[in-house]
């Protein structure tokens, strides 16, 4: 169970890299700190903040006193600094624990910045984000939020909340007096929900952003998937040759498309087949479709008979299904039969089209063929607590409306309580537990 009163260690960095650092945090950090490492003079607040050569166990190893408040956790934190590798980091780590620490859980120092007052919950989430951003607008998003860009707006709500909220009460605490009262209530209630719906309504892309798109290149063999799949990512990823059958397992990248994070799996050519190892390609490639968000089916526009790809298409019927008529290098005037849903006319050997299969996708992931990146993008949690707010308020207006103060005035305390849960102004020990259980060791 994590708490504040341990002294907690962990690698702050993953192993194999040059250098290693490991994290002390808590109460006895400073001393801790002068028991495993030595320098000429030892860690002190007249050294605070200052990188000091010296020796941890056997290794040579810098170390820094970061003093509290003036640290990551709010506690005193002490950071070593060692050689990479697995042996030396899991060396200095025993010591460690055999010098008074406990292991840190994960999520353990960022949970005590949280308990600290370092940060809220908002942006407590935000560090998970910055370490998991997959493009580049992921990366501002979160540290817009790490920085409290959302934290502000919701903390703007909350205080507009609560103001409505003793508006509301003055009328039961002071019924006969001749008092000022605010005649916009209603219309304040309305302009709070507004900006919750707003704030809810940048949940999709927020998921698309932290989670990423699972994107599938399907078809039968010799369709061009390889060939898309090198443009997509912009180098040689998959093997294309003019053999049909080429690529027998699945062949996995991550990649970034109109600036959203994207898992891009080229898939074994359909079709049936004697060979146990390409049966079982296909077998894997029906898993991948089957499992996808967005599928690029690709139908070979040069075929012979366009009426064996497409039969291919309507057996497999792929969710998030785009077709792609591939090869139209080779068939420039060739009529294409009409297909439903979205379908793009691309050549992947020259680029051709490949522009309009990009609008195509950011439209069927963000609904949005040119998704412009995002001031703020509240999450799963976030949005689950908007939603439950936002029910709150459409009555709290009528019964404004009706004069039943009382009932409205429940119902604004009950929208504040949830939007100050999403900041942890007020949220439950076993949600922190489920939010903090989710960081890597070490953060």
């Amino acid at each position: 169970m994590m708490n504040t009163s341990d002294n907690i260690a962990a690698p702050a960095t993953g192993i194999g890299g040059a250098i290693s650092i490991l994290r002390i945090s808590g109460p006895d950090a400073l001393a801790i700190g002068n028991r495993v490492w030595h320098g000429k003079t030892p860690l002190s607040a007249a050294n605070a903040r200052k990188m000091l050569l010296g020796r941890a166990g056997s290794d040579s190893a810098l170390a820094v006193y970061m003093k509290a408040p003036a640290s990551y956790t709010g506690d005193d934190v002490v950071e070593l600094h060692c050689h990479g590798g697995a042996a030396v980091a899991d060396a200095l780590l025993r010591l460690l624990l055999a010098s008074g620490c406990r292991m840190a859980e994960p999520g353990e120092f960022t949970f005590r910045a949280f308990v600290n007052g370092k940060m809220d919950l908002v942006q407590a989430e935000a560090v998970a984000d910055v370490i998991g951003a997959g493009s580049e607008q992921a990366l501002n998003v979160a540290e817009r939020q790490l920085a409290g860009s959302l934290s502000h707006r919701l903390d703007a709500v909350w205080e507009k909340l609560n103001e409505l909220r003793a508006e509301c009460e003055s009328h039961l605490d002071f019924p006969e007096e001749e008092l000022a009262w605010d005649p916009d209530v209603a219309a304040k209630i309305n302009a709070v929900a507004a900006e919750l719906q707003a704030l809810l309504e940048t949940r999709e892309l927020g998921a698309t952003l932290r989670d990423g798109v699972s994107l599938v290149l399907a078809g039968r063999p010799n369709a061009g998937k390889s060939s898309l799949l090198n443009r997509l990512v912009g180098y040689d990823r998959a093997i294309v040759t003019a053999i049909p059958g080429t690529t027998r397992d699945t062949v996995e990248v991550s990649t970034v498309l109109r600036g959203l994070p994207v898992r891009l799996t080229d898939t074994a050519g359909l079709r049936r087949s004697n060979d146990p190892i390409e049966r079982e390609g296909v077998e894997r490639s029906r898993r991948s479709i089957a499992a996808a968000r967005i599928t690029f089916w690709l139908l070979d526009a040069s075929a012979e008979q366009l009426d064996e790809e497409l039969a291919e298409m309507e057996r497999s019927a792929p969710p998030g299904r785009i077709a792609v008529w591939n090869k139209i290098d080779l068939v420039p005037e060739r009529e294409l039969p009409k297909l439903p849903g979205p379908v793009v006319k691309l050549s992947a050997k020259t680029g051709t089209g490949l522009d309009a299969l990009l609008d195509a996708f950011a439209a069927a992931a963000v609904h949005d063929p040119h998704p412009a990146e995002p001031e703020v993008a509240v999450n799963a949690r976030h949005a689950a607590l908007l939603r439950e707010a936002l029910a709150q308020l459409p009555e709290a207006v009528r019964n404004v409306e009706s004069g039943d103060f009382e009932i409205a005035s429940a119902q604004l305390r009950e929208a504040r309580r949830l939007v100050g849960a999403i900041t942890g102004r007020s949220v439950e020990p076993d949600i922190l537990d489920h939010i903090f259980s989710r960081f890597c060791i070490g953060k």
